[in-house]
C-alpha cells in the first residue's frame, strides 16, 4: 500500500538521492532507483522495508500493521526532512553571493539525517579519530553483524537494531564485530546514555538542555553531541562550531568566515548553512 508523506516545498526528491549517493556512511544501505529508494528499519524487534517514491509516498507490504505503517511514514519523513522549511535559511542567504550560488546548485534539498538515533549514536563513535573511509568500515561490519535482513524485490537490506535493541548487544559481540575493542567500549558506553536520556527528551528539550546531556555521556565531547541532534534529529538550530567548518567554508568564501559572522546572519537556520556548504562547496570547486 501506498501513504502519503507531508512535504514542505521547495522540496526536491532528486537533490536528496543525489546527496545520499555522495554520502559514504550510508550509500550502500539503500537501494536506489532514479526516483526511488527503498530502506529498512527495525520496529519493535522485527525488520520493515519501506519504498519513498518522489519523497512524497511510502510504500509498504500491504501486511504492514497500521501502527507500525504510521511510524515509517513518521521515520521516512524525518529521514529525507519533508518537512523542513527552507525559507527562513533561503532568506538569510540573500547578501551572502558564495551561499546563493550554493542554493542554486541545491535548490530544493532538505536535510537528509541518519534513518535512526541509535545508527547516529553508534557512527558518532566510529567516526571519532577516524577518516571516514575506516568509520564506513567499522559501520559496514557492525550493518553486517547486528543488522535484521529483509530481502525486497531480490535486494537485501539490513535493518539497523533499534535503540531498545543495541542497548542489550554485549560488549564482546560488538568487539568480535567490529575488530577493536576500544571502539566497542566507548560505542556500548554512549548507547547505554543516549538510551538512557530517550528519543523523545533529545528531540523535545531544549536545545542546550539537550546537548550538555549527551555531553555528560563518557565518549561523546561537544562535536558528537551537536552531531546526534543535528545528522541524527534534525534540530538545525545550533551547530558544534569547530575550526573543520572554518577550513570547509575557506575555498567557497576564498577567506576565512567566523563563528560570530555566520551565527550572526543564519541564527537558528545555521544547521542548514553547515549542511548545505559541507554538500555544495566539494561540488562546486571540482
Amino acid at each position: 500500500m501506498r501513504l502519503a508523506i507531508p512535504t514542505t516545498e521547495p522540496f526536491s526528491f532528486a537533490q536528496t538521492l543525489a546527496f545520499i549517493e555522495r554520502f559514504p556512511p550510508c550509500r550502500d544501505e539503500y537501494v536506489m532507483t532514479e526516483n526511488s529508494l527503498t530502506a529498512a528499519i527495525s520496529i519493535g524487534g522485527k525488520p520493515y522495508a519501506f519504498t519513498l517514491h518522489d519523497g512524497r509516498a511510502i510504500e509498504v507490504d500491504d501486511a504492514t500493521p497500521p501502527a507500525v505503517a504510521n511510524e515509517l511514514v513518521t521515520r521516512a519523513a524525518q529521514f529525507i526532512g519533508a518537512t523542513d522549511d527552507l525559507e527562513a535559511f533561503y532568506a538569510a542567504t540573500r547578501g551572502d553571493e558564495p551561499m546563493q550560488r550554493v542554493v542554486k546548485l541545491l535548490h530544493g534539498l532538505h536535510h537528509v539525517r541518519f534513518l535512526t538515533l541509535g545508527e547516529v549514536a553508534v557512527y558518532s563513535v566510529m567516526m571519532q579519530r577516524s577518516p571516514m573511509t575506516i568509520a564506513g568500515t567499522y559501520k559496514r561490519r557492525f550493518t553486517e553483524a547486528f543488522g535484521v535482513p529483509v530481502t525486497v524485490d531480490g535486494h537485501t537490506l539490513r535493518a539497523w537494531p533499534s535503540l531498545d535493541e543495541l542497548v542489550t548487544l554485549p560488549l564482546a559481540d560488538v568487539a568480535r564485530a567490529l575488530r577493536h575493542r576500544p571502539k566497542a567500549e566507548r560505542i556500548v558506553e554512549v548507547v547505554r546514555g543516549v538510551h538512557a536520556l530517550g528519543e523523545k527528551f533529545l528531540r523535545e528539550a531544549p536545545y542546550a538542555k539537550a546537548r550538555d546531556a549527551l555531553i555528560e555521556i563518557p565518549g561523546v565531547g561537544p562535536f558528537a553531541a551537536g552531531a546526534i541532534l543535528l545528522r541524527g534529529l534534525g534540530r538545525m538550530d545550533e551547530l558544534p562550531w569547530s575550526d573543520r567548518f572554518v577550513n570547509e567554508a575557506k575555498p567557497l568564501y576564498g577567506r576565512r568566515v567566523s563563528q560570530a559572522e555566520i551565527e550572526n546572519r543564519y541564527g537558528p537556520s545555521i544547521g542548514y548553512w553547515s549542511f548545505y556548504m559541507m554538500t555544495g562547496t566539494p561540488r562546486l570547486t571540482a
